[in-house]
C-alpha cells in the first residue's frame, strides 16, 4: 500500500516497516520516479543503485542510457542530484564513474561507496579479469578513484573484496551494502 500507479524497472520504492521478521508489515512509498527524469526505455532500467551521504543517487542501468547532460552504457555509473524525490522526481544527471576509462567494459550490477575513503565497490554480471583478478558475478571487487566523472581513473585492488565461491555462493550478486570493521 502507499504507491499509486504502476512501478517500473526504472523506479525505486521505499519500504517502511512497522514490524519485521516472520510477520513483516509496513508500507511502500515512491522514492524515485525514473520516468520523471528521462529513464523511459527498457535499456534504462536500474541495475545498481547507491545513495551517497549527501542524498545524491548513483545509478547504473541495464543498457545504454541517455538523459539530459550525460549518456552512458551498462558499465557506467551516473550520479543523480535530486531537487525533489518521491512521486514527482526532479533533479540533474552527470557521469560519476566511467568504468570503461578504467579498463573494464561490462555490466555493473551493484555499487557501494565507502563514504569515509571514497573507495568504490562493484559487482558485475560478466567474468572479467582486472588487475590479475578473475572476477565472477558472485564476487565483489574495489578500486580507489583518483578522478571521477567523464575522465575516470582509479587504482584497482589486487585481490577480491569478497570471493563468493569461497563461501559457497555461486549466484550473481544483485546488490550490496557493506559494513566495514
Amino acid at each position: 500500500t502507499g504507491v499509486a500507479g504502476t512501478v517500473d524497472d526504472s523506479d525505486i520504492v521505499r519500504f517502511t516497516p512497522t514490524s519485521t521478521g516472520t510477520n513483516t508489515s509496513g508500507s511502500f512509498s515512491w522514492y524515485f520516479d525514473g520516468s520523471d527524469v528521462e529513464l523511459t526505455v527498457n535499456n534504462e532500467d536500474i541495475d545498481a543503485i547507491h545513495r551517497l551521504p549527501n542524498g545524491n543517487l548513483l545509478i547504473s542501468t541495464i543498457g545504454s542510457v541517455g538523459v539530459t547532460g550525460v549518456s552512458g552504457v551498462d558499465e557506467d555509473i551516473l550520479v543523480f542530484t535530486p531537487t525533489q524525490l518521491g512521486s514527482t522526481t526532479s533533479g540533474s544527471w552527470a557521469m560519476y564513474f566511467d568504468t570503461s576509462d578504467t579498463g573494464y567494459q561490462g555490466d555493473v550490477t551493484g555499487v557501494w561507496v565507502d563514504s569515509a575513503t571514497g573507495r568504490i565497490y562493484l559487482n558485475v554480471e560478466d567474468s572479467p579479469t582486472i588487475n590479475g583478478m578473475s572476477i565472477t558475478p558472485s564476487d565483489i571487487f574495489a578500486c580507489a578513484p583518483t578522478s571521477l566523472g567523464t575522465n575516470t581513473a582509479c587504482t584497482w585492488d589486487s585481490a577480491l573484496t569478497w570471493d563468493g565461491s569461497a563461501y559457497g555462493f555461486n549466484a550473481g550478486v544483485d546488490g550490496m551494502f557493506i559494513v566495514l570493521p
